[in-house]
């Protein structure tokens, strides 16, 4: 029976945040500690309702326009922002489409403007929102925090530090709210949580504000393009198996509304691959053995991700269990049949077909009758539905035109993440005011 799903936004945001963290011990859940010290420091400065929300959708989702495993560790762990500087703008550029995000689009596109004794109240003639210094002041003393080390023993100095740079890097108001939320030991020990998750959702007051599956399709391609621009071997991957996928359960009878949730579970299906290292997708040979479980680990860490989320379980099977097989052989539960739905089995045919039909730094991209020869072997050893596997065969050139359109649609998309990441001064060379600022 297919549930009609309802995901609470606050729930998927730091799910999704939780993921993009997902890359290194040091890294983990700084998305969502930046969220809760910029919760309280925007209460503190009087926001409330949808300012206070967007304030902490821009602070969970700031360091979105990351790309790429080694880029967060950069930033995050290492602290090179220098190397990263275009992440503001290509956040921006991710989110700055869905309505749901316009607001928090714009606060994270500035959240790594200095205040410079008042200059940095605009940036390159647009306002600077007070919510982005709020997130530079956060994101400056979550990364001060030693993990390692008890966090009250810390609070002093990392308050010291905060005050000295008043005025020069952060906006004088935000320093005076953090001094005096700083006296609080429950502040610094929530901050330090390792249940930050929890505490976050008792942070707010949240809204009764749910996705449905249209407006959670848009969300999902956002997140592909994360996943997918780390790699130019997989810049389009997602796209390929979200047309393939909705084109077979098109013609399984699938409802509109299961077509919905397919797509967003084909461009959902390889969130795991966040935790692999660029190295590994990249790599030209044969995987060592250690490399290839970081690869085989991606559907598990799919699968958790959108688990932890709640309301969606046809998108979570769906997407997560692409790599189970029939007979068992697959990973990382080792279903089998019976323990796979026709959407599973329709995901797993369409990211076979569409990995195979893709060009890969180790092979070029198999023309249709080798595509099709590797989808009769699998499914006539019992890996793949021999069912699903006829109807793409049968409707191969329509199938396979879908998702060359989709995938040249969403590559042009890809290009323009790529452009902005190449400006060495993205605000000046890209920044334009939108309407209204």
């Amino acid at each position: 029976m297919i549930i009609n799903p309802q995901v609470p936004l606050h729930r998927l945001i730091l799910s999704l945040s939780e993921a993009l963290d997902h890359v290194h011990p040091k890294v983990a859940d700084h998305q969502q500690r930046v969220a809760y010290i910029a919760t309280r420091l925007g209460r503190r400065m009087g926001l409330t309702g949808q300012d206070l929300l967007d304030l902490f959708h821009g602070a969970a989702l700031h360091d979105i326009g990351l790309i790429g495993y080694e880029n967060r560790i950069k930033l995050v762990h290492l602290r090179q922002l220098e190397a990263v500087s275009w992440h503001g703008e290509v956040g921006f550029e991710l989110l700055k489409a869905n309505p749901l995000f316009a607001r928090p689009a714009e606060i994270i596109r500035y959240h790594h403007v200095l205040w410079a004794n008042g200059q940095g109240a605009e940036h390159g003639g647009c306002v600077v929102p007070l919510e982005s210094h709020i997130i530079a002041l956060a994101d400056t003393v979550e990364l001060s925090i030693d993990r390692d080390a008890p966090v009250l023993g810390q609070a002093e100095s990392i308050t010291q530090k905060v005050t000295a740079l008043s005025g020069e890097q952060f906006h004088p108001d935000c320093v005076e709210v953090f001094r005096d939320l700083a006296r609080e030991e429950a502040f610094w020990l929530d901050a330090a949580s390792e249940r930050i998750y929890s505490v976050l959702l008792r942070q707010v007051d949240w809204p009764v504000l749910t996705i449905d599956e249209v407006a959670l399709g848009p969300i999902a391609e956002t997140f592909a393009r994360i996943v997918d621009a780390a790699s130019p071997w997989t810049a389009v991957h997602s796209a390929g198996v979200a047309a393939t996928a909705v084109a077979l359960a098109e013609r399984l009878n699938f409802s509109p509304r299961e077509l919905h949730l397919m797509r967003a579970a084909g461009y959902l299906h390889d969130l795991g691959k966040l935790s692999v290292p660029t190295s590994i997708l990249d790599k030209p040979g044969r995987l060592t053995k250690e490399e290839f479980f970081a690869v085989k680990a991606h559907t598990y860490h799919t699968f958790r991700i959108l688990d932890t989320i709640g309301g969606m379980p046809q998108i979570c099977e769906w997407a997560a269990f692409h790599h189970e097989r029939l007979d068992g052989s697959g990973y990382p539960f080792h279903h089998t049949g019976d323990d796979l739905t026709l959407g599973s089995r329709i995901m797993a045919v369409a990211d076979v077909f569409t990995a195979v039909a893709e060009d890969r730094p180790y092979r070029k991209g198999m023309p249709s009758k080798e595509s099709l020869a590797v989808l009769q072997e699998l499914a006539q050893k019992g890996a793949l539905d021999s069912d699903v596997a006829r109807v793409l065969k049968d409707a191969y050139g329509d199938i396979d035109e879908a998702r060359r359109r989709e995938q040249a649609q969403y590559g042009a998309e890809q290009q323009q993440l790529q452009h902005v990441m190449r400006q060495q001064t993205p605000f000046a060379s890209q920044a334009v005011c939108p309407a209204g600022v």
